[in-house]
């Protein structure tokens, strides 16, 4: 099954992505050529925070998880690492997650703003939440600007603060901002958002236009 490398990456001061004359465009697109080559790698999707524009979120989707485990142990990854490291000012944060159902994420990652929330639980999501969140798709549709969801669990434990498990990763398509931020002040989003929270103990939320890499 497909796995998501769900990678956030804080940029140095200055490094503008977005201007393809850049210094930081040209090494995020020698990284891109890079990870194109590579075995298993099928779609990488990019964009910085709106809330946030030093926090690069990157989306790489893999054929699989040893497919990225594989090009991390390989002799090009030193390489690799150091070269992305000329814009980088602070820690990586890399989790994956396989996320459903098959070809929302797709459609999350091609709609105007993509919101991408992670929520943080105690051990591990509960056993249906998965089935419960589709649940709540199925509510919201038809729900002015909303496109879809797709939402997985992450392969790896992860700590925040002092919540420590496996975390839930959403990313939910919207025609816009504005129409994700309306839709917060409805009884539709308060009757159905315990769907989608469940038992996690925070939640972390910002909003990406994403771009893909071809």
């Amino acid at each position: 099954m497909p796995t998501t490398e769900i990678a956030l990456i804080p940029l140095k001061a200055g490094a503008d992505i977005g201007d393809y004359d850049s210094p930081a465009a040209s090494v995020i697109n020698n990284s891109f050529d890079t990870l194109r080559a590579l075995d298993g790698m099928q779609q990488i999707n990019f964009g910085t925070q709106m809330e946030d524009p030093t926090k690069l979120q990157l989306m790489i989707t893999w054929d699989s998880i040893k497919n990225h485990q594989d090009f991390m142990k390989s002799d090009g990854y030193g390489p690799f690492g150091q070269k992305l490291g000329a814009i980088i000012d602070g820690e990586i944060s890399i989790v994956h997650a396989d996320f459903k159902p098959e070809g929302a994420l797709v459609k999350a990652f091609s709609a105007p703003v993509t919101e991408v929330a992670t929520f943080y639980f105690n051990d591990a999501p509960p056993a249906d939440y998965i089935e419960t969140v589709g649940k709540m798709d199925k509510a919201l549709q038809g729900v002015d600007g909303y496109l879809g969801l797709a939402i997985g669990i992450t392969h790896e434990v992860v700590e925040e603060g002092e919540i420590k498990g496996k975390a839930a990763v959403a990313a939910i398509g919207w025609q816009s901002k504005e129409a994700h931020m309306a839709f917060r002040e409805t009884q539709s989003f308060k009757d159905n958002i315990h769907l989608l929270r469940s038992s996690s103990k925070k939640v972390t939320m910002w909003h990406v236009q994403f771009m893909q890499s071809v």
